[in-house]
């Protein structure tokens, strides 16, 4: 939205008929004088504004106080009213949006604010209270995707409808892992967490060498919404689950690690073999535009030692990082064997 629709769209919701230059100073204080001196100068041209001239004006010559044309202001307006009262729109849908922008905004969402009124009207009522995103979409619009496509996220935000004021329970993602049965069987169950794909997919041939529970393919900050749902998916919700977490070493993967650790229904750890082969290899440049988070920080250098600590914080502080796939195969393998002989004592 431009300085010109966001003054209109305010004064749409004014509702005195006239406005004092001062209040709409305070109003968009955010704004540079030049970008307001230029949106209020076509508000007066194409008479939205109308000048009350025995207030004169400031020293560009804008209006210190102005009349509001409200026909012009929102050219739309008729059109959109008219629309409602036809169609009898729900009473509980928020249109203010559409009346400080073109009447195309309008025209182009239509069909989908029908769907959505005569299902808030005549059918929300006899469906259950929550349900999926996709469930949802089906039930308004006929389309399961719909919702989850930019186009219907954009339309909830346009009618300033929540996830929550539709019914939707948005669900978790399931997790991908793959399963070993046999060491499923006791009170404890240890698994493997890989941040990126190409890891897994270099570990995964090796999986059944290791005796871990599972190997989880952690998706970036998937990972951090579908932990939980770890002991379910396993299949063995009564135990005690570890997930040994391996990400990128950078700000984001130090963020990551920092969100899984506080899963309430997994104990997360570090799973420091990996990242101890880091330090075997020269550190890239790169990732300077993230942003450091000393909470992160502290979480990631608990499970390390003081000198290890000291050589990662300088990689840090010196823009570097090291991606997962750093490490070759044979390294992960080596890796993975190490956490898993040392288990034995960390329990």
């Amino acid at each position: 939205m431009d300085a010109e629709q966001e003054i209109r769209a305010f004064l749409w919701e004014w509702t005195r008929k006239t406005v004092d230059l001062d209040d709409l100073q305070r109003a968009f204080a955010a704004m540079d004088y030049e970008t307001f001196h230029q949106a209020m100068a076509a508000l007066l041209r194409d008479g939205s504004l109308t000048r009350v001239a025995s207030r004169g004006s400031d020293f560009r010559g804008l209006p210190r106080r102005c009349r509001l044309a409200r026909g012009r202001l929102c050219p739309a307006a008729d059109a959109i009213q008219q629309d409602i009262a036809r169609h009898g729109l729900a009473a509980s849908l928020d249109f203010s949006f559409y009346y400080g922008h073109p009447l195309t905004f309008w025209q182009q969402d239509l069909a989908h604010i029908l769907q959505l009124s005569q299902w808030l009207q005549h059918t929300a009522a006899k469906q259950p209270l929550t349900v999926s995103d996709q469930q949802r979409s089906w039930d308004i619009f006929r389309d399961e995707k719909f919702l989850l496509t930019t186009e219907g996220e954009v339309l909830l935000h346009r009618l300033h409808l929540s996830w929550q004021d539709i019914g939707v329970k948005r669900e978790w993602e399931p997790l991908m892992m793959a399963v070993h049965p046999s060491a499923l069987q006791g009170d404890i169950c240890h698994h493997l967490v890989l941040e990126n794909k190409a890891p897994y997919h270099k570990l995964l041939p090796y999986f059944a060498e290791l005796g871990f529970a599972s190997l989880v393919f952690g998706a970036g900050w998937k990972i951090a919404g579908n932990l939980a749902a770890l002991p379910r998916q396993a299949g063995c919700p009564e135990a005690h689950h570890i997930a040994w977490y391996f990400g990128d070493f950078d700000w984001e993967g130090l963020k990551i690690f920092q969100s899984v650790s506080t899963c309430p229904a997994v104990e997360v750890r570090l799973a420091a073999p990996f990242y101890r082969a880091f330090l075997q290899q020269q550190a890239p440049q790169g990732k300077e535009q993230q942003i450091p988070d000393e909470a992160a920080w502290r979480a990631f250098s608990h499970w390390l030692q003081p000198e290890e600590t000291r050589k990662f914080r300088q990689i840090l502080e010196n823009h570097r990082y090291y991606p997962q796939e750093a490490l070759s195969a044979a390294d992960l393998l080596t890796c993975g064997k190490e956490l898993r002989n040392g288990i034995g004592t960390l329990c």
